[in-house]
Formats: structure tokens, sequence, C-alpha cells
């Protein structure tokens, strides 16, 4: 008997772009209190990655909190 393979599913559009545009401008992830993620910015990132983020943040494969951080 030949063992099953495993089909991985590929991310969505926004997760792809979390990953490639937002992802290295994160310093800090801490957890909420419903277990969801709270992400906090690098100081110097750009208004534009925030505003991608906002947009695409709640189709995101991953339990995003509604709060996030940029450092000071």
């Amino acid at each position: 008997m030949e063992p099953e393979l495993e089909i991985m599913a590929l991310p969505n559009k926004e997760t792809l772009e979390f990953y490639d545009k937002i992802f290295d401008w994160l310093t800090k992830k801490d957890r909420d209190n419903d277990n969801k993620i709270v992400y906090t910015f690098s100081k110097d990132v750009p208004k534009e990655i925030i505003e991608l983020f906002l947009k695409i943040r709640d189709k995101i494969e991953l339990p995003i909190s509604e709060q996030f951080y940029v450092e000071s």
C-alpha cells in the first residue's frame, strides 16, 4: 500500500501579500486575550504599508487582532 500524499493548499492572495510586503516591517508579535496576533511595526514603517495592512488585515489567513502598534 502506498503512503497517502498530503496536499497543501496555497495561501490566499492577501496572505501572500502580507508576507511579501508587510512581514519585514514587523518587529514584534504578541497575543491578545482572544489569542489573536497583535503586531508591532518598525518605527520607520512607511504609511503605505500600514494602509495596506489595514486594507487586507481581515482577509489574511491568520488570527490577527484589530490592535497593532508602531514603535516610537
